[in-house]
């Protein structure tokens, strides 16, 4: 079930509970705040079937991008953050990311490998403050959180080590399905 009827049924319920920290987001949090990442994809000019990528520590943004992402019938993408600058160069590449939200802690490799991959696209960042790079709580809160008008089922792009050297690409095809189909 999609959290957006979880939102409604229990939106004070927690949604994401943080093992180490306790930090949490209820329905109602994760519900609006994928909403605003939504619009604020949207206001990047993303478009259904477009890609981000996310690199990330275990935090709760996370999945607040990511259903944001799913919701604007986008592909996302999950970099391990054990990845080498090559292979996370790669993947920007070849998931055609048009957008990439990173950990401040990350900021330093995401940048290292779009360098390496010729790839310049927007980036946010999540955790701090970085010069040259929106913030991502700030940009996130700058945004509505009412759905966008053109909501349809995204999905994640996951890549697998490959065989040949090479991570490879796997993803379904987006049939425009409202965000709670089956298989959204």
């Amino acid at each position: 079930m999609h959290p957006v009827h979880h939102a409604a049924q229990t939106p004070d319920k927690s949604a994401v509970i943080m093992a180490g920290s306790g930090q949490s987001l209820s329905y109602a949090q994760l519900n609006a705040r994928s909403n605003q990442v939504a619009n604020l994809l949207r206001g990047h000019g993303l478009k259904a079937g477009d890609a981000i990528a996310i690199l990330l520590d275990n935090c709760p943004e996370y999945f607040e991008i990511a259903w944001g992402a799913q919701r604007s019938g986008l592909y996302f993408t999950c970099l391990s953050t054990k990845l080498q600058v090559d292979e996370i160069a790669y993947i920007l590449t070849d998931s055609h990311a048009k957008m990439l939200f990173v950990g401040v802690n990350f900021l330093a490799l995401a940048e290292d490998a779009m360098r390496h991959a010729g790839v310049k696209i927007p980036v946010v960042v999540v955790g701090g403050a970085a010069t040259d790079h929106a913030v991502y709580a700030e940009a996130r809160d700058g945004q509505t959180s009412d759905p966008i008008a053109d909501e349809s089922a995204g999905a994640y792009m996951r890549y697998s080590s490959g065989t040949t050297g090479r991570p490879k690409g796997s993803k379904i095809p987006l049939t425009g399905a409202p965000i709670d189909a089956p298989n959204a």
